[in-house]
């Protein structure tokens, strides 16, 4: 539980990668009083399986989609950088202007990709994850793109925490209770047209539902296939830790330049347990 307001950076790769992994949980956050902002890293303009859109159609709809799911989530900012979908990432690039956002929005914490899982085949989500980590642990070094603090009106910044999210590379260690905002990541979903078309082809394949074009009875429907879909993620999740539903992470404390977490390696390394997981 939260005693102090701090800012939150959750940092993606595409318009819906919220809405899955930490939707309840950025919501939650924003009902505490925090100040969420999101930056998207890419404009999501190949995330269609759809023919008749060009680039720049899926583009707009995406972060139209994006805005509103933000507003019902609370988030404040919305930032879209514009970067290529699809794999196109300049790392370096988008590590000094994640440094920037760090240092302007003075980002106590980060929420992004963890970039160290196995088996992960987007090129985006690696980079973006990666990128925002290092983003949070050298926001602090004065030296580091100076031409930001001097130019730019910003200035160093310590970030406290990294949350990384969704398919993990390590044991979650923080559980989050969505109990109480859980209606509001199933809203929020709704808002983006993949989403309608994933509950579509899971729930309902020989309905004929069209994503691009619902009825206010189809949406109804897919409102409930989509409840049944995430509450039951949720629930697996928070059953590890006796919770209703829940969000897990792998949260990383930061010092410049590091992760802190050396004590915690050396311990895995001889092979003592885990610490037992945070419940937030």
């Amino acid at each position: 539980m939260e005693t102090e307001t701090i800012n939150i950076l959750a940092i993606i790769a595409h318009p819906d990668d919220l809405t899955f992994f930490s939707a309840g949980t950025i919501a939650k956050w924003a009902e505490q009083g925090h100040t969420i902002s999101t930056i998207c890293v890419t404009s999501g303009n190949v995330g269609t399986l759809r023919t008749d859109l060009t680039l720049e159609n899926v583009a707009q709809m995406r972060e139209k989609e994006l805005r509103a799911a933000n507003e019902i989530l609370g988030v404040k900012n919305t930032i879209m950088l514009g970067y290529p979908d699809g794999g196109f990432i300049d790392g370096a690039k988008l590590r000094e202007e994640l440094i920037y956002y760090v240092r302007k929005l003075k980002a106590d914490r980060i929420v992004t990709f963890d970039p160290w899982v196995k088996y992960e085949v987007h090129p985006d989500h690696v980079v973006v994850g990666r990128m925002a980590a290092e983003a949070g642990a050298f926001a602090a070094f004065p030296l580091l793109y100076q031409d930001q603090i001097k130019n730019r009106g910003v200035e160093p910044y310590s970030c406290s925490d990294i949350w990384l999210m969704g398919l993990l590379g390590h044991q979650p260690n923080y559980f989050v209770d969505i109990s109480s905002t859980i209606d509001k990541k199933v809203e929020a979903a709704l808002r983006f047209e993949a989403t309608l078309t994933l509950i579509a082809d899971l729930f309902a394949p020989s309905k004929g539902i069209d994503p691009a074009d619902v009825t206010q009875d189809q949406l109804k429907k897919l409102s409930k296939y989509a409840k049944r879909l995430l509450q039951s993620m949720a629930t697996t999740i928070g059953g590890k830790v006796n919770l209703k539903v829940a969000e897990a992470f792998y949260v990383q404390n930061v010092l410049p330049g590091h992760f802190d977490n050396f004590i915690q390696l050396m311990n895995e390394m001889l092979g003592n347990p885990p610490e037992k997981p945070k419940i937030g």
